[in-house]
C-alpha cells in the first residue's frame, strides 16, 4: 500500500463583506469545482457530495481517490466545515499496471473574519488514502515509493490550495453579478 497523506493551511482575502463571502463559499456545488484535480462526481443533497481526486503522476500513473463529504455551516462561529461521510459503499481498492483507485478521506475548514469591506478566510484542507500500489511500482522498494508519494502529495496539496484560492477569488465577481441578476431582474 502507498500511504497518501497531506494537509495545508492558507489565509487569503476576498473582496466582499463577511455575509456575502460566507454565502459564496457555502455554495458548495459551485465552490468544489474550483479545486484543481478534484471533480464533483455526485451531489446527494445541497450539503453532501462524492468527489474524485484524479491525477496522472510521474507521467504514467493514474491515481483516483474518491471521497464522500458533508458540509456543515456554522454561522455563529463563521466557519464552514467539510468532513468525511459514508454515504454509499466505499469504492473498492484496485490497482492496474499504471493505475490505482481507492476510497479516501477529504476534509477542510474555512473560518471567516471581517476585515473592513473585505473578508479574510483561514483555510485548511487535508487528503488521506491508502492506495494499492500499481503493478508498475511494486518492483520498487516500499520506502522509495512512499518517499516519492510524500513529495508528490506535498506538491499537489500546495497546488490544490493555491489554485482553489485563485480560482474562487477570481470567480467571485461573476457569482455576485449572477446573484444580483436573480434578486434584481431588469
Amino acid at each position: 500500500m502507498i500511504k497518501v497523506s497531506g494537509s495545508i493551511r492558507r489565509s487569503f482575502t476576498v473582496p466582499a463583506e463577511l455575509p456575502l463571502a460566507f454565502a459564496y463559499y457555502c455554495d458548495l456545488g459551485r465552490i468544489l469545482n474550483y479545486l484543481p484535480h478534484i471533480f464533483l462526481v455526485r451531489a446527494y443533497r445541497y450539503d453532501r457530495f462524492r468527489m474524485l481526486y484524479s491525477t496522472v503522476e510521474l507521467g504514467a500513473y493514474h491515481i483516483r481517490i474518491f471521497c464522500d463529504i458533508q458540509a456543515r455551516m456554522d454561522e455563529k462561529e463563521r466557519a464552514l466545515y467539510v468532513t468525511s461521510l459514508e454515504i454509499e459503499p466505499p469504492v473498492e481498492p484496485k490497482a492496474g499496471i499504471r493505475e490505482a483507485t481507492v476510497q479516501g478521506v477529504f476534509s477542510s475548514k474555512s473560518v471567516f473574519h471581517a476585515a473592513e469591506k473585505q473578508t479574510r478566510i483561514d483555510y485548511s484542507l487535508s487528503l488521506r488514502a491508502e492506495l494499492p500500489a500499481p503493478l508498475g511500482l511494486r518492483l520498487m522498494p516500499r520506502y522509495v515509493v512512499n518517499r516519492i508519494a510524500d513529495n508528490i502529495t506535498r506538491w499537489r496539496m500546495r497546488e490544490i490550495a493555491d489554485g482553489f484560492i485563485d480560482r474562487s477569488v477570481d470567480a467571485y465577481p461573476f457569482w455576485l453579478a449572477e446573484m444580483e441578476q436573480t434578486i434584481l431582474p431588469s
